[in-house]
């Protein structure tokens, strides 16, 4: 079967990660479609483009895809933004991208879907053996966490085990990262009403594109 090839174009280089819960959803509704998946990075380009229409074409020329992945804060725990942030994702789209489309839209950012693993956020901080307590929010209540980067952040430090000089020293952003690639079930995302509106609409998009 032929490769299914996507782009991810998002707001900032940190959401990278997104990346691997893409290519989790992919493998695990589609387990025989072989796919291959690009970040659109443009930061070492001369004139980086900043409309996301600008932002397509360029990745239509070095990132080509069949599909096409556009992420966003919600900014927001009332779920509404989703609705809200897509629309404006497919207003921005070229016309004849937006069926090949997918929104990416975490309440409230692309941290909140990675507070699921304990045993992720050990081996990110390389602490496999940290005792102390890590209070992740339940399922129920994560889309209501105000502040989820932080509260990552601050879980991250404190499971590293580090004090002082080498506290300061810690790669914040490369530890959520490796969140992300030790995280190898995100299904209890499927509890959340965002996890839930993307992968309905990856199906859909997914599903017109084998079709053809």
């Amino acid at each position: 079967m032929k490769e299914l090839k996507y782009t991810l174009i998002a707001d900032g280089s940190s959401d990278m990660t997104l990346l691997k819960i893409i290519k989790w959803s992919l493998d695990d509704l589609y387990p025989k479609v072989p796919n291959d998946g690009n970040f659109a990075d443009f930061r070492q380009m001369p004139d980086p483009p900043k409309r996301l229409g600008d932002k397509v074409h360029r990745a239509k020329l070095y990132f080509p895809f069949d599909i096409l992945f556009v992420h966003r804060d919600a900014e927001s725990t009332n779920a509404r933004m989703i609705a809200q942030r897509s629309q404006e994702i497919n207003i921005e789209l070229p016309e004849a991208d937006i069926d090949k489309t997918i929104c990416v839209v975490p309440i409230k950012m692309m941290e909140t879907w990675l507070l699921i693993d304990e045993d992720a956020i050990k081996k990110a901080v390389g602490n496999r053996n940290y005792s102390g307590s890590i209070n992740l929010p339940s399922l129920n209540t994560l889309e209501r966490e105000n502040q989820p980067k932080e509260l990552l952040h601050a879980i991250l430090r404190e499971a590293s085990g580090k004090r002082g000089r080498n506290l300061k020293k810690f790669n914040i952003d490369k530890a959520v990262h490796l969140v992300a690639e030790n995280i190898e079930d995100f299904s209890p995302l499927r509890n959340l009403v965002a996890f839930k509106a993307f992968e309905d609409e990856l199906k859909k998009v997914v599903d017109k594109y084998l079709e053809n």
